[in-house]
């Protein structure tokens, strides 16, 4: 026996109870393969489904956009920090200020881990804090790259971070509620499908029986052997016709 297939997309979710609700369209009730409360519940929930979706993909949209300039920042924002640390650290191989001035911002000649907002928050936070001791306590300063600059990009991505935190979860929060319209599309074309099915279990004939319900959106699907035997019987029904 063939079997239903219910959809997987979005897009044939929407056309499932768009051809369930078209096909009650300008009938009867008494004549209608769907119930009158299943039919309006239909009806309610493809609209706000549809906007649902829509403003989904909208926000994706926008959310990707966001993602990638804050990606750019991020990586602008650990060259700063990188570039200050291997400055320094060069400065101090030559010769030209002590070895004792990395006390100041906490660091060695080895890179700092710079991978995640932490860590860069983290750092970028310890290189101010140690350029301002460096220069109260007539150390000298680093001029190239100037800690102005360094300031003024770990601003920007303090707040880049904190809106992208917010991002991430508005992100989240929309993805499940999504699933959860998802989840219920799937149960009322369950519902649907169950009682179109019902209202023809009246008809002997399966494949009549079958049209009668894909004309309300049921999709069935055929597994091979079953679609082998088929094809067999309807080239032997066009022969016998023929002849």
């Amino acid at each position: 026996m063939p079997y239903r297939r219910l959809p997987n997309t979005d897009a044939a979710r929407i056309r499932a109870l768009q051809s369930a609700i078209d096909a009650c369209t300008n009938v009867q009730p008494k004549d209608r393969a769907v119930s009158q409360n299943v039919l309006t519940q239909a009806k309610y929930f493809l609209t706000s489904f549809k906007s649902g979706i829509l403003q989904n993909r909208s926000e994706h949209s926008l959310s990707v956009e966001k993602g990638a300039s804050f990606a750019q920042l991020h990586r602008k924002m650990k060259m700063y920090i990188s570039h200050f640390i291997q400055v320094l650290n060069m400065s101090i191989a030559r010769g030209e200020i002590a070895a004792s001035v990395r006390d100041f911002y906490g660091v060695s000649k080895k890179l700092p881990e710079l991978e995640t907002s932490e860590d860069l928050l983290s750092w970028g936070q310890k290189l101010i804090d140690g350029e301002k001791a460096r220069r109260e306590a007539n150390a000298g300063k680093m001029e190239n790259p100037r800690i102005e600059l360094l300031e003024i990009i770990y601003r920007k991505y303090s707040v880049a971070t904190r809106d992208n935190g917010l991002r991430i979860s508005h992100d989240q929060r929309s993805a499940e509620f999504i699933e959860d319209l998802r989840d219920e599309a799937d149960n009322l074309i369950v519902q649907i499908w169950n009682e179109i099915e019902t209202y023809f279990a009246n008809i002997e004939n399966a494949e009549e029986r079958r049209q009668e319900c894909g004309r309300y959106g049921v999709i069935y699907v055929f597994r091979k052997s079953e679609l082998e035997k088929k094809n067999t019987e309807d080239a032997e029904t066009e022969e016998n016709t023929n002849n």
